[in-house]
């Protein structure tokens, strides 16, 4: 049985690097979406990361300027950039970004949604989402 175990776990272990050393560039989110999220069920990756509420938005409001210190400048905007339309939506651009949240309501918003439980989970952390959150919280500022 061990050796059955030792398998499946270097097979998930090639996946994961298979798909996220993958070049992105040209490549449709669309395209990737079943791929992505089979891949977030396989590493656990299909549950939310931690439960946040607007309590926990106790900083001052972040704008979305401040949301690369976050982490999203060195994670989703490695993909979702001018120079990459096929990945869906730059989030370089805040037009482009705000037309995907719900000022004030961020488990209505699409970009919460897909980093906090949908296809983009895999490569989300509890830093970005608290940031995203928190910034779709108190009014998603520029």
């Amino acid at each position: 049985m061990q050796t059955v175990q030792k398998f499946v776990f270097v097979a998930v272990l090639a996946i994961f690097f298979a798909v996220s050393f993958q070049d992105c560039q040209n490549k449709k989110s669309s395209d990737e979406e079943e791929t992505l999220k089979s891949l977030g069920y396989l590493l656990g990756g299909s549950t939310p990361l931690k439960e946040l509420s607007a309590a926990d938005c106790t900083d001052p409001a972040p704008t979305f300027a401040t949301l690369g210190a976050s982490g999203i400048s060195g994670t989703c905007s490695n993909c979702h950039n001018p120079g990459n339309a096929n990945a869906g939506f730059d989030v370089t651009s805040y037009t482009a970004v705000l037309n995907r949240v719900v000022a004030g309501n961020p488990q209505s918003s699409l970009l919460f949604q897909k980093i906090n439980t949908g296809s983009m989970r895999v490569f989300n952390n509890n830093d970005i989402n608290k940031a995203v959150f928190c910034w779709i919280q108190k009014g998603a500022n520029p």
